[in-house]
């Protein structure tokens, strides 16, 4: 007994998960079925023991009919072995063809009725032929796992996709046979415009027609075949199956239960039909109430108050809106004082930026009168460079006297001992003449005699010895002097040839490239500022490119006023600023000079003099507008004047207010300032190798190197011209240096003589003294000798000191020269500094007065013109308020109110809404209406009886409902133990215990997995304990006892066995071979990245795919039947 109550209710699970066709069986007579549903709402639901048995105890549930399912799973599983299933007549797949869907560009696989194996190496489209199933039978492209949209399932490149399942549709339950024949062809073609369409048609001959394209017949033809490819059970994919086991949680494994068997469906159906009843109940109860019908009534007596209502509003809004344009002009009125005031204060503050304007330039004038110091800094040096010249010259020449004079000290020296000698030894002969020995003295005194005059005479030859090596130096020093002077003209007559080489070198380059004339490589520089990201705007420049000169005989005075300008750039944020000149000292050009400022196109037509006279800006043409305003701020091209000569600047000065600064065309500039003075000063010439050489010298390169090449030739002629004087001088010098050298070593022999001979006169002296008294007489001559040889050495002493005093005289005036210019040079640097240092914020304020006067001259036009309209808008609204007053007062005296005329206005239209609306909605009299009061009771109460019987019915289908949820509880228990024992079952294949724990009151799922079967003690396993292989054994497991329960005719699995090691991938592979070979009317279609050649057998069909090159047809296959 027991065992037939289980049989039945599995059998009522099984038809309720069938195909719809078996339930179109059971209700093709709609007449019994709608008798037996009476019959059902006049009957119990189900008798107390069943209720018990369907609600109570799980547990006491599974005691009782365990055993029994486990007994029957597990006879069929014996009975598998032996029996082949029967091949399904309708509902399985045949082929699928997929045209540029994901990685085919066109592939074609045909399926075996039982069971089906795709295979292939990663990357050649096997889940895509899953992902094609689901998606031509209308699946939801969310459910593939593989893409959010249609769109992402088309290959790259491609812009449209098909899809095309051909079905079997054959027996007795095919569908419309008469209308597709034995196979239905569904293509499914997708755009990557996001369009979808369907063709669906017979796939023989006769039937090869398009029969539909509307989703409607596709989901007629699923519904009969009963395929659910949104079902996750049905179609496993890859992502669906890891996460299950690894990452869901117990309500998540219990919704894909419910989902997985379709008992979410019938829940959710049930769930319709009760809502349904609610709805009509709640309609029902919403009848149209006796209250409308009585409203009616009171609207219309109310109709009469609101229509005088109306006219009291209609007064209170005129008188409101008068009030509201009285505020207004008072209003205007204050607003057309404050405009007056704002005028006055636009203007004070014009006239203030105006000063401010005045002084800022007075005080640039006043600074500019230093800049002569820099014009004559290049003087100075020359005259500094000539006066060190001389002065060493000078001192070389005291050097020599200081030597002259040492060696007549000495000389003077040995005369004063020589003297004082001969004076004692006068005096000691005399003494001895008292002796006889007068003849030995005389002869001694006579060989000293001649040994005096012999020194004499060598001391003679010795001073004009030195006299002519003094003369010789001289002369030699004037020859190093003028080889200096010719060396420092060749050095810059060099320096000339290497800048006119230069400068043709770069001309050259200009003729490639104009732009370069302006820096070093500038072209390149700029393709790397076109590139480089800016914070402002892209840098402006070099300026030069946008300026050309007009007449070219002003060419000099324009290199040398904005030659540093030309090659200046501007940026607009002052964070440009450092990555431009990185960008510019990169390609050589070394301290580039930048503007910061904002792209201020400001009127300067203010600043500028009569038109008649001259101003950089009239000789320029500049094709910049902002490259005009930095000209201005920069240089002051619009208020400077030019002029052909100094006496034009001068009389320009004299008879032209506000012209302050002129510079005329012979290099002169000439100011006025503001006490009346004047000052002229020469302009700074450029170098040779200046590059503001080339601004401005016309539009013909090749004019420009053929005169600088004139200049070269010139240059060079000159300076071989130089070269031999130079050659004559290094002679004469060498000559002269050899002449100083052999006197030099004439005088060391005359010196060497003339001690020679003195030792011999000292010698004799002391014989005389020893042998005999010399003669008295010749001692008095030769002290008399000494003494005119001491008054020589005087003169010449004499000599040489007023040449020492001429030359110290000489070179005083020369070193305060040098230090005055030191200190000159000094000063002008000094003053130079300063002057830039007193510049720079003085240019700062000129620029800040001129924005300033733009600024608040368009602020003083804005306030001019809100007096303007303030003025009108006042005289307007003065007369409308008369005009008003008067048609208010023909309305109605005057009347007080604190409303606006909006909300009198609203509350008015209000009334009259409601007064049309009753028109519209009634156009009836009162006593029209209190009839239809009347009449309307009655036919409440008639509705009233109807919904009684209404109510009847309702209370039969609930309690219909009521069985068919009583049932499916009964689904669900015995679903949940079929599912259970056949999990275990499964798991028993590979020597593994496990359970399943349902609980439906929380509706959760929990596994439980025991790997170690042989240890009676060991603890069951939570799935993600689990290894990879065990993890997705005990997947397989589960999913086939979902199989067990449902209705659908294909099962799709993809890639279950990623992470099986060997063992359970082939008792997995053995099961579901064996299951699928005995279940009947099943198709299996099951991917794997693995060999499965050892599990061929009869029914099962393997597809390899190619290796992925994205180009393949039709799939070799292997099959064996």
């Amino acid at each position: 007994m027991a065992k037939r109550a289980a049989n039945g209710a599995v059998s009522e699970v099984e038809s309720a998960h069938g195909s719809k066709r078996a339930r179109r069986e059971q209700a093709r007579d709609s007449e019994e079925e709608y008798e037996e549903d009476e019959h059902r709402a006049t009957q119990p639901a189900l008798t107390q023991a069943q209720r018990d048995l369907a609600l109570g105890d799980d547990e006491a549930f599974e005691a009782k009919y365990r055993d029994q399912v486990r007994k029957e799973i597990e006879e069929k599983g014996a009975r598998r072995a032996q029996k082949t299933g029967e091949i399904a007549e309708y509902g399985i797949i045949e082929k699928i063809e997929l045209v540029n869907f994901m990685c085919h560009s066109r592939t074609t696989v045909p399926f075996g009725p039982q069971i089906n194996f795709v295979i292939g190496h990663n990357g050649s489209g096997k889940s895509a032929v899953l992902s094609g199933i689901a998606i031509a039978l209308g699946g939801r492209s969310a459910s593939t796992g593989r893409g959010t949209g249609l769109k992402s399932f088309i290959k790259e490149g491609e812009g449209v996709a098909e899809v095309t399942i051909t079905l079997k549709n054959e027996g007795l339950d095919a569908y419309r046979p008469d209308v597709y024949g034995d196979s239905i062809r569904i293509t499914r073609r997708f755009t990557d415009k996001g369009s979808s369409s369907y063709i669906i048609k017979g796939a023989k001959d006769k039937y090869k027609k398009t029969i539909s394209s509307k989703r409607e017949e596709l989901t007629n033809i699923t519904d009969h075949m009963n395929l659910q490819v949104d079902n996750p059970v049905v179609v496993l994919t890859q992502d669906t199956s890891r996460q299950f086991l690894a990452s869901s949680k117990p309500k998540d494994k219990y919704q894909f239960f419910l989902n997985g068997t379709s008992l979410t469906q019938l829940s959710d159906e049930y769930e319709t039909i009760l809502e349904s009843l609610k709805k009509t109940e709640t309609i029902l109860q919403r009848q149209r109430q006796f209250t409308e019908a009585q409203s009616k009534y009171r609207e219309a007596q109310a109709a009469q108050q609101q229509s005088k209502r109306v006219e009291e509003l209609e007064k209170e809004m005129a008188w409101a809106y008068m009030k509201r344009k009285k505020i207004q002009m008072e209003a205007l009125v204050a607003d057309h004082e404050i405009a007056k005031k704002n005028v006055e204060k636009a203007q004070a503050l014009v006239d203030t930026a105006q000063t401010d304007l005045r002084t800022a330039e007075e005080e640039i004038n006043t600074a500019s009168q230093q800049e002569e110091a820099d014009d004559n800094a290049g003087s100075i040096e020359d005259q500094r460079r000539k006066i060190r010249e001389d002065i060493k010259n000078k001192r070389d020449r005291l050097k020599e006297i200081k030597n002259q004079k040492s060696e007549m000290n000495n000389a003077l020296q040995q005369c004063n001992s020589a003297i004082k000698d001969l004076t004692e030894r006068i005096n000691a002969e005399e003494a001895k003449l008292q002796d006889g020995r007068r003849e030995l003295r005389e002869k001694l005194n006579s060989d000293m005699e001649r040994v005096t005059k012999q020194t004499k005479a060598e001391e003679l030859n010795l001073n004009e010895c030195r006299a002519n090596i003094a003369n010789l130096t001289q002369l030699i020093q004037a020859k190093q002097s003028e080889k200096r002077e010719i060396n420092a003209s060749r050095e810059k007559l060099r320096s000339d040839i290497d800048s006119a080489q230069h400068n043709i070198q770069r001309l050259e380059g200009s003729q490639r490239n104009a732009i370069n004339k302006f820096g070093s490589d500038l072209h390149r520089a700029l393709a790397d500022i076109d590139k480089h990201q800016w914070m402002g705007q892209k840098p402006l420049g070099p300026l030069g490119q946008y300026v050309e000169l007009k007449d070219a005989r002003w060419a000099e005075l324009a290199r040398i006023y904005l030659g540093n300008l030309m090659a200046s750039f501007a940026v607009t944020d002052a964070r440009d600023r450092e990555p431009l000149s990185r960008i510019l000292q990169k390609y050589g050009n070394s301290q580039p000079n930048i503007i910061v400022g904002e792209v201020d196109l400001f009127d300067y037509s203010h600043g500028e003099p009569p038109a008649h006279i001259l101003t950089p800006l009239r000789i320029l043409n500049i094709k910049n507008e902002w490259v005009v305003r930095l000209l201005i701020n920069g240089a002051f091209i619009e208020r400077t004047c030019i002029s052909r000569t100094r006496a034009e600047a001068q009389q320009l000065l004299d008879t032209v207010n506000g012209v302050n600064v002129v510079l005329s065309a012979d290099l002169m500039r000439s100011q006025k300032y503001p006490d009346g003075g004047f000052f002229t000063s020469a302009m700074r010439k450029l170098r040779s190798d200046d590059r503001a050489n080339w601004y401005f010298a016309g539009t013909d390169p090749a004019e420009q190197i053929r005169v600088e090449k004139e200049k070269l030739a010139s240059l060079e002629e000159e300076h071989k011209s130089i070269t031999p004087r130079i050659t004559e001088i290094d002679t004469e010098g060498k000559a002269m240096t050899v002449k100083v050298k052999e006197l030099q070593t004439l005088e060391g022999n005359l010196r060497r003589k003339v001690f020679k001979l003195r030792d011999e006169l000292a010698r004799l002296n002391e014989q005389a003294e020893e042998e005999a008294p010399a003669s008295v007489q010749g001692l008095q001559e030769a002290r008399k000798e000494e003494e005119e040889r001491k008054q020589s050495i005087l003169d010449q002493f004499k000599a040489v000191a007023d040449r020492d005093a001429a030359l110290n005289s000489e070179l005083k005036p020369l070193v305060e020269k040098l230090d005055e210019i030191r200190k000159q040079a000094e000063q002008t640097e000094r003053r130079n500094i300063e002057n830039k240092r007193r510049l720079e914020p003085l240019l700062e304020r000129r620029l800040m007065a001129v924005k300033s006067i733009e600024h608040y001259q368009k602020k003083l036009e804005v306030a001019m013109k809100d007096l303007n309209d303030a003025a009108q808008a006042e005289g307007i609204v003065v007369i409308e308020y008369d005009e008003w007053h008067r048609e208010a007062l023909n309305i109605s005296q005057p009347i007080e109110t604190d409303r606006t005329p909006e909300s009198i206005e609203a509350e008015t239209e209000i009334i009259k809404k409601a007064l049309r609306d009753r028109e519209r909605r009634h156009g009836q009299s009162i006593e029209e209406i209190a009839q239809e009061v009347q009449s309307t009771q009655e036919a409440l109460d008639r509705t009233r009886e109807e919904l009684k019987s209404i109510k009847s019915f309702n209370k039969g289908l609930q309690l219909a409902m009521n069985l068919r949820l009583d049932t499916w509880h009964i689904f669900r228990r015995h679903i949940s133990l079929r599912t259970k024992q056949q999990f275990s079952y499964y798991l028993g294949q590979r020597g593994y215990r496990g359970s399943i724990d349902f609980d439906h009151k929380l509706h959760t799922l929990d596994l439980r997995v025991i790997t170690d079967e042989s240890n009676p003690y060991a603890k069951d396993k939570d799935p993600k304990a689990l290894s990879g292989g065990e993890k997705s054994f005990s997947t397989i497991c589960l999913l086939m006892s979902l199989w067990e329960a449902l209705g659908c005719p294909i099962r799709c699995l993809d890639e279950f066995d990623v992470f099986m090691d060997q063992v359970n991938r082939h008792i997995a592979m053995q099961t579901m071979v064996s299951t699928a070979k005995a279940s009947d009317k099943k198709q299996y279609i099951i991917i794997t990245p693995l060999d499965v050649s050892s599990n061929i057998a009869a029914g099962v069909r393997i597809h390899k795919m190619a290796d992925p090159e994205r180009g393949q047809t039709q799939l070799p296959f292997a099959s064996a039947s």
